[in-house]
């Protein structure tokens, strides 16, 4: 705490028997003494009115024996992307399929809802299997070839 090991204390009292000198030094001891146990009071007292208060324990006990990685931020969100990830797929509706005839192979993005308030969604961002990423993601070689054959002459 504060950088202070035993070695530092110890020469601080040093220093201060000789800046108060041996007379006064059991004094200001008791002081001391007597300011750590009021302080120590005080904690208690604070820690046991939020414990009341909150309903929480707060004793480092208690704590230690809760699972704390539990509330860890990154393991909640690779929670959460696994569950979405591992839910089957249902068919895609009428409107994805519709979407995904009308996007060009290497489109970046994708432009839905209606020409009042139209949405720019880009197309990496759906998923892998979403039939518009996997359209956009057709060379252009194998969209013309899929079409059928050219004009012979």
């Amino acid at each position: 705490m504060f950088g202070l090991t035993f070695e530092k204390l110890f020469l601080v009292a040093i220093i201060a028997g000789f800046v108060l000198g041996p007379s006064r030094l059991p004094g200001y001891a008791h002081q001391l003494t007597r300011a750590v146990r009021t302080v120590r009071h005080f904690v208690d007292t604070t820690r046991s009115a939020a414990e009341d208060e909150m309903g929480v324990p707060l004793r480092r006990s208690e704590w230690e024996s809760m699972n704390l990685r539990q509330y860890d931020p990154r393991r909640i969100v690779t929670d959460a992307l696994r569950d979405t990830d591992s839910a089957p797929k249902a068919e895609w509706p009428e409107q994805v399929l519709a979407e995904a005839a009308r996007v060009r192979p290497g489109q970046k993005y994708l432009i839905t809802g209606p020409a009042s308030h139209p949405r720019r969604i880009l197309i990496d961002s759906l998923p892998q299997d979403d039939p518009r990423r996997i359209a956009a993601q057709l060379h252009p070689e194998a969209a013309t070839s899929s079409v059928g054959p050219g004009p012979t002459a």
